[in-house]
Formats: C-alpha cells, structure tokens, sequence
C-alpha cells in the first residue's frame, strides 16, 4: 500500500508541480515537499473545511478543487478527499490543465484503492 510520502512524491513528480504536501482534517502534517509547510497545511485545512461547510450548507456534493490564486507568485491548489487534503503549488507559467487531470487520474487511483481496502 502506497505511504503519504509516496503519494507526496508522486504528485511532486508531476509536470508544472513546484511542490506538494498532504493534510489530515485535523491539522496534521503527514507529509511535503514545499518550503514553509506549515502555512500551506493552515491554508489546505481551513480553506477545505470552509469548502466542505459551503457545500453542506448549500446542498452541493462535491468539490473538485481549491484555487487560492496571487498575483506574481505561484498559485496554491487544495484538493479534499476524505479526511486529506492534498495541496499543491503550481509552478509560475505551467498549463494547469494538463496539471489538473494528472492530479485528479492519481488521486482517483488512490481514492478507488482506498474505498477497496
């Protein structure tokens, strides 16, 4: 079975990805490759948690990702599954469509062999 360092690996492996870390809902840091992790685990943890309220709330099902854009630096994207929340840095200039499907091909991979286990 695939650890947190494997998946942190394998998504950071991905092209236009600077960097990846992955979060259990309560906080905790199970793994990353980014600098200053602990402020991308905050921002990964409290922009899921509001999304899963929002979707709660308003009677929606799911959410793909989140985008937390800014200008001139490298764009942060959080992607909630289950109780994890995996968060990537995209690099400055990379297609983030391509980037996209890789992600969510390996996420689903990940997501089946989990619900299979």
């Amino acid at each position: 079975m695939a650890t947190a360092r494997d998946f942190v690996e394998r998504v950071s492996q991905i092209e236009g990805v600077a960097g990846c870390l992955l979060v259990k809902n309560d906080g905790v840091l199970l793994e990353q490759t980014l600098d200053d992790p602990e402020l991308y685990a905050t921002l990964a943890q409290m922009g899921a948690r509001e999304a899963t309220d929002l979707m709660q709330t308003l009677g929606f099902s799911h959410c793909r990702y989140l985008c937390f854009n800014r200008p001139d630096n490298p764009h942060f994207y959080v992607f909630p599954i289950y109780h994890f929340f995996p968060g990537l840095i995209q690099q400055p200039g990379e297609d983030f469509t391509a980037l996209l499907e890789q992600v969510e091909r390996l996420i689903e991979r990940v997501s089946i062999k989990s619900a299979s286990a």
